[in-house]
């Protein structure tokens, strides 16, 4: 195990590691990091360590493209500045079971072998606390966004993941999705009223690019512009 995770550190060595990451599923997690990847100024690896569901390589529309093998290791999908590497480019578009232990050794495996291109990688993790914060503490220095709504539930949910990174020394950004919407030049709150490091607006045209979210530039990819990215650039 000492050499797989000595090789996956240095795969990482020098880059600026950005962490997507929530308790709590289903509050547009895989989305913002898309987005987040498409807003950089530079070109970036997005890993999607989410390896159940996948839901990165879907919103780009690439979940059956294959993965091609280099003599530096798994060569991403490149679109835009982003390099996409996810396991559906490997197992298709077909569900996957990992008991947790295994679970923990592919997420290594996938970053050791990858070829990771440009300055940034972002990676998109599965919800809750498991071991794949685990995983990236061991790895790299990374720096925590974490993305929850303004639902009362999702808030009590995602400050058990807040209270574990502030206990270990990490300061996170804490994006609110779905936080509002403009109506007559007045900003609605219908979830709750939540204050965040930068709280998302609600677009229902974001639904129209699920498979092509990388000709999407709505008002989310514009705020993300304007308030997140300067943030850890």
């Amino acid at each position: 195990m000492e050499p797989l995770r000595e090789l996956a550190k240095e795969k990482l060595k020098d880059k600026k590691v950005i962490a997507i990451m929530s308790a709590k599923g289903g509050v547009g997690k895989s989305v913002i990091s898309a987005l987040v990847s498409l807003s950089l100024p530079s070109d970036v690896t997005l890993i999607d360590l989410d390896i159940h569901t996948m839901a990165i390589a879907k919103l780009f529309g690439v979940e059956n493209f294959p993965l091609q093998v280099s003599k530096e290791g798994i060569e991403p999908v490149k679109i835009r500045n982003v390099n996409l590497i996810s396991l559906a480019g490997i197992v298709r578009d077909r569900y996957i079971i990992l008991p947790g232990r295994n679970q923990s050794n592919v997420m290594r495996e996938l970053i050791a072998y990858s070829s990771i291109k440009g300055d940034y990688v972002i990676f998109d993790l599965p919800p809750g606390l498991g071991d794949e914060i685990l995983v990236l503490e061991e790895l790299s220095d990374f720096k925590p966004i974490v993305v929850t709504t303004p639902s009362k539930v999702s808030l009590k949910v995602v400050k058990y993941l807040l209270d574990y990174l502030n206990e270990r020394k990490k300061k996170a950004l804490v994006v609110v999705n779905m936080s509002y919407f403009t109506c007559n030049e007045q900003k609605v709150t219908p979830f709750g009223n939540y204050e965040g490091d930068v709280n998302l607006p609600i677009d229902p045209k974001l639904e129209d690019y699920i498979g092509k979210i990388q000709e999407y530039d709505g008002e989310v990819k514009k705020v993300i512009e304007k308030e997140l990215i300067p943030q850890f650039t």
